[in-house]
């Protein structure tokens, strides 16, 4: 069956070709206006071009200088184009934004004219759009004045002939040539910018996308220009020919300058942003052996350090090689971190100390001794194969084909960890500095290229050992073959490097090539009509494919699988961390399990192999119900940078799909029944690489139906509100003066719904703050509840209750270890110790001792015959018992009536405790009114407090009284309220304290609800020690995805959600993927932003 998804609806098509005639001509818009607006629109794209023509038939037959006559003529378009940007627009015309915020929008295909009239203002505002940034209506016309006037200079035929001889016929024909390729680039400064194919942001907040291709050609202009002045004679209109290497390179800048409206219709250059990340970023890694960093500033700071110590070195005695291996040692570290928790822990500082000593003691011993470079080079190939070969023996999977016989020896798998991180982190920067010590003290050519390559070989030593051991290996295998004698060592060293970089990335992506390919014949959910085709096209252009892909790997230029299918495309340069901004978020209430698991989950990474979290990595780790998604964003000795995202937890099909793979993976992996000696997924995007425990939330959703509508249960409820209320009133309110005020008389306001979850701060300690937290809920029940729940059986519900309450929970060492077995405990939670009760005492009488009954929860709305009706099913007993335990004499008479006031204020409205489970869900939600009591408990925000929380914990004590049995004694209840009250949340995830506890680390949270079924559920989180599973994802994979995604979001603004691109393909996991994107194209509920962690730690 093959699949028959869409790639591009009808509609999209449409809208495609008018984007790319629009991004052909750099905005020029032909279709849905006037023909006067044609003109006009016409007239200003060709202006530059009309100008440049009569100035250059000006120059050819008079002696007027070239450079003043096309400066003249700049400045009277600056002065025009300035006047039409800051010249006022009636306000009765519609002015339309240029530049739109998202990409999405399709308002700038959709402007249209409707004046007939040229000389209008409806025409004006249309040709000449509104900039919302003021500064652009200076910046813009000086850019196309200048980009106008060096245009003209260097389509002189003077200067073409300085390296070109050409004819009249060839000149006009070339002239023509280049002024089509500068109309491309002035026409978006003065009217409406294109959509660009290479879109970085989806949100323009600098307003730089019409300045895109204004800047390449004023750039590629401006070097012509000067070139020709060093090395041109521009004093006469006679042609003066240049020397074969200035002349080629001026040459090779007039072809790039007539293609630029190719690169910028085809998506090759990248956006300005984009471009000022990524070229220092370049040149950061490839000539200065660092890292990428997160930021800009921080890039700019390593390159500006670089370059300095470079000129240090330079200009240094050469026998002081201790100075560049010192000082690269430092940049390799993390020194720019001054406000992270990596600045300030030991683990830092003892990198820092540890590399630059041994550089320092090691340079330092090189220069005063003699050794044998032939016994260094076979010293260092012995200690890089033994780093080699103990790296290899952490895999899971040997050559990632047969299962590592060690992995699963406890003791051998960390004996072996421990030998691998020995040896990258101190044997292996030890012999490099020496063999680099040695290799570079004799070397007599001492160039700034020479000197920027030996600072660039000691700071890989620090910053990328793993990488620097493999070519440090293969330039000594060449070194000892006689290959590299024409080459000096700095330079054959930064080859061996470079090629490594390449070759490593490279292979992964062929890798993802064929892997796409095969599945597009193999898999019959990824067949097409075209694959046919498809496949011939890749076979006859194979070498093209590897070639294209193997180069622009090393310079982080993503490849771009059109609509994910296997037809290669290459996208824009980018720099590491792929988007514009890494910023830290979270989208629901689902993002607190992730929010709970960072710490834990940050440590746990620190355990994984260096080669795991080099700049560029991608881990996926998963337990229970997470996905968890870790870009590396840099890293160096002892440290890395990483994004953290969580995925969300709501399955559609698709991602279910490739769930179902993802688990099916981590299981024959690591499970103990799991046998196999070979891996059945070894060409899959995803391979394990580690697994850990690891303490995070078992999420478990129950379905009550049949409990919760018990005639018992109900009962109970009833009952447990009282109790609850005589808890929480004595627990908060130890003293009370006064006697209750009987007003019934009164009527209060008018029976409207009181929704009491607006205006309560839900605690989940018996401590209270004053504030309020507006938070407004649905009357509707499935708008609070919509999770239905896997098995709808009231009898699978209670077998998980009775398995969860029996199962040992172990929280942190910090915290007491419960034990909930009914059989031996006074409560179903966990017994109190006498130690419990004088804590719990003492506590209380710290927190609470003050604490008076307001006077105005005194005036109940009731008659005293109504009060003293329901005061009979008051438990005294409890209440005394209350009073003993901690240490307090309450007065009876009053507690009693409020309570029993309290429990008529919610018994006699429309959500009455005893009527039906329906109404128990509605009340526990918030949604209920009060009826007559509607005054007393709004002019009273504590007792709305008291109200809820009481009895959504009498809800909780029913259920499970219901299903384990009544708390026979006060002690046992108290017993258990105690422990709910201590170890559990109780509420509605929708509200703000539901995070809060489990970012807190609440043992266990609980709520209630209905779903669209119909059917009572319940969802309880419980904090337990839990299988983490993480996994290596092939990065060429993940970038090529997010590539297509992109260009298909953001240019064809193709969002159908049942497109091709977006259906469920298991062994690249594109789905998931497609979900790990930064929002709004890719959706994530949580991230964690920029995390720094040390990677100095052994195990977990």
């Amino acid at each position: 069956m093959m699949n028959s998804c869409p790639l591009l609806n009808k509609y999209k098509q449409e809208l495609l070709k008018s984007r790319f005639s629009q991004s052909l001509l750099g905005g020029l818009r032909s279709k849905s206006v006037t023909v006067s607006a044609i003109i006009g629109n016409a007239l200003l794209f060709l202006l530059p071009f009309i100008l440049a023509s009569i100035s250059a038939f000006v120059n050819y037959y008079s002696s007027l200088p070239f450079l003043l006559l096309n400066g003249t003529l700049g400045i009277i378009l600056f002065i025009l184009l300035t006047i039409t940007k800051i010249i006022p627009v009636p306000e009765t015309v519609k002015v339309l934004p240029d530049n739109p915020t998202y990409r999405f929008s399709l308002e700038e295909e959709n402007e249209i004219s409707t004046a007939n009239d040229l000389l209008t203002w409806d025409n004006f505002k249309f040709i000449f759009p509104r900039q919302e940034h003021f500064s652009y209506r200076i910046i813009d016309p000086f850019l196309y004045a200048l980009t106008f006037t060096l245009g003209s200079e260097v389509s002189r035929k003077s200067y073409l002939g300085a390296v070109l001889s050409l004819s009249d016929t060839e000149y006009i024909f070339i002239f023509i040539f280049m002024w089509v390729s500068l109309l491309v680039g002035l026409y978006p400064l003065v009217s409406n910018a294109p959509a660009e194919v290479a879109a970085y942001q989806t949100h323009d907040a600098a307003g730089t996308n019409h300045l895109y291709r204004t800047v390449y050609h004023l750039g590629i202009s401006a070097s012509i220009f000067v070139l020709l002045i060093i090395y041109g004679d521009i004093s006469s209109n006679e042609p003066r020919v240049l020397n074969s290497d200035s002349s080629q390179v001026v040459l090779a800048l007039y072809g790039i300058l007539c293609l630029l409206p190719f690169f910028f219709s085809t998506g090759l250059l990248p956006p300005l942003l984009c471009l000022i990340e990524w070229l220092p970023e370049t040149l950061l890694v490839l000539f200065c052996g660092g890292s990428p960093c997160t930021s800009l500033l921080r890039t700019l700071i390593q390159l500006i350090l670089s370059s300095v110590l470079t000129v240090i070195v330079h200009n240094i005695p050469h026998s002081m090689l201790w100075v560049p291996a010192t000082f690269t040692a430092l940049l390799s570290c993390n020194i720019l971190a001054f406000t992270s928790a990596v600045y300030k822990g030991v683990k830092f500082w003892i990198t820092v100390v540890f590399s630059t000593v041994i550089s320092l003691v090691i340079s330092l011993t090189a220069s005063y001794s003699r050794i044998q470079m032939e016994k260094l080079d076979y010293s260092v190939i012995v200690v890089v194969v033994f780093s080699t070969v103990f790296t290899f023996l952490q895999d899971v999977y040997l050559f990632n084909i047969i299962r590592n016989p060690f992995h699963r020896i406890r003791t051998v798998s960390k004996f072996i960890k421990i030998i691998s991180k020995f040896l990258d982190m101190v044997v292996c920067p030890v012999a490099l500095c020496l063999y680099y010590s040695h290799l570079f003290k004799d070397d007599i050519n001492w160039s700034w290229f020479h000197t920027l390559l030996l600072c660039r070989a000691f700071r890989e030593v620090w910053q990328r050992n793993r990488h620097c051991q493999i070519a440090t290996l293969l330039f000594v295998l060449l070194r000892l073959s006689n290959s590299l004698s024409d080459l000096n060592h700095s330079t054959s060293l930064w080859l061996c490097s470079v090629f490594v970089h390449f070759l490593i990335r490279g292979l992964r992506r062929l890798q993802f090539c064929m892997k796409l390919q095969f599945d597009f014949i193999v898999l019959k959910k990824q067949r097409r009509k075209e694959t046919l085709f498809i496949t011939i096209l890749n076979t006859v252009f194979l070498p093209v494919i590897v070639t294209v892909a193997m180069v622009t790997a090393g310079f982080n230029i993503p490849l771009l699988p059109l609509f994910t299918l296997p037809v290669f495309y290459i996208s824009f340069p980018r720099p590491e961390k792929f988007w514009s901004d890494v910023l830290p978020f979270s989208t629901c209430s689902d993002s607190g399990f992730y929010q709970r698991l960072l710490p834990d989950y940050l440590e746990s990474l620190s355990t994984h192999e260096f080669r795991n979290l080099t700049f560029g990595s991608f881990l996926l780790s998963r337990t229970e119900t997470l996905l968890i998604f870790s870009h590396v964003l840099e890293s160096g000795f002892g440290y890395a940078t990483v994004d953290v995202k969580g995925l969300e937890l709501q399955e559609t099909s698709c991602h279910t799909e490739e769930v179902n793979t993802i688990r099916d993976i981590f299981q024959s992996t690591f499970e103990e029944r799991a046998t196999s000696c070979i891996n059945s997924y070894s060409t899959h995007m995803l391979q394990p690489s580690s697994s850990s425990l690891i303490q995070t939330y078992s999420d478990a959703k129950n379905v009550l139906t049949g409990v919760l509508d018990m005639p018992e249960c109900l009962q109970k409820v009833s009952d447990n509100f009282r109790k609850c209320l005589t808890y929480f009133l004595c627990l908060k309110y130890p003293t009370c003066n006064g006697s209750l005020e009987y007003t019934a008389g009164i009527v209060g306001k008018p029976e409207t719904a009181f929704n009491f979850t607006g205006f309560i701060n839900r605690e989940s300690t018996v401590e209270d703050t004053d504030g309020a937290t507006s938070n407004e809920q649905s009357d509707d029940l499935f708008d609070n509840f919509s999770n239905s729940s896997e098995d709808n059986s009231p009898d699978s519900w209670y077998d998980k209750v009775i398995k969860f309450k029996h199962q040992e929970i172990k929280p942190d060492s910090e915290k007491p270890t419960h034990s909930p077995s009914t059989e031996t405990a006074k409560s179903r939670y966990s017994p109190k110790t006498p130690t419990d009760t004088v804590n719990a005492r003492q506590s209380f009488r710290d927190s609470n001792s003050g604490n008076t009954v307001p006077a105005s929860w005194l005036k109940v709305p009731f008659s005293r015959t109504e009060v003293q009706k329901e005061e009979k099913n008051f438990s005294k007993s409890l209440l005394s018992r209350i009073c003993s335990k901690f240490g307090y004499q309450a007065n009876e008479e009053t507690i009693c009536g409020l309570v029993s006031s309290l429990v008529l204020a919610l018994d006699q409205s429309d959500s009455g405790v005893r009527n039906s489970a329906s109404q128990v869900v509605k009340s526990f939600i918030g949604n209920v009114y009060f009826g007559k009591s509607t005054s007393w408990i709004e002019e009273n925000k504590g007792l709305k407090e008291l109200i809820v929380k009481s009895y959504r914990f009498a809800v909780k004590l029913s259920i499970d009284e219901t299903i384990f049995g009544d708390n026979e004694t006060d002690d046992t209840f108290l017993d258990s309220i105690s422990e709910l009250e201590h170890d559990w949340y109780i509420g509605l995830e929708t509200d703000p304290e539901w995070l809060s506890s489990m970012v807190a680390s609440k043992n266990f949270l609980f709520t209630l609800g209905l779903n669209e079924e119909g059917l009572y559920t319940s969802r309880t989180l419980s904090l337990l020690k839990l299988p983490l599973f993480t996994g290596t994802v092939n990065p060429e994979c993940v970038t090529s995805i997010w590539s297509a995604l992109s260009f298909e979001l953001l240019y064809l603004t193709n969002d159908d959600e049942e497109r091709y691109s977006i259906q469920a393909h298991p062994n690249i996991m594109r789905n998931i993927l497609t979900q790990t994107a930064a929002p709004p194209l890719g959706y994530p509920i949580f991230s964690s932003g920029v995390k720094n962690i040390s990677i100095l730690s052994i195990a977990s």
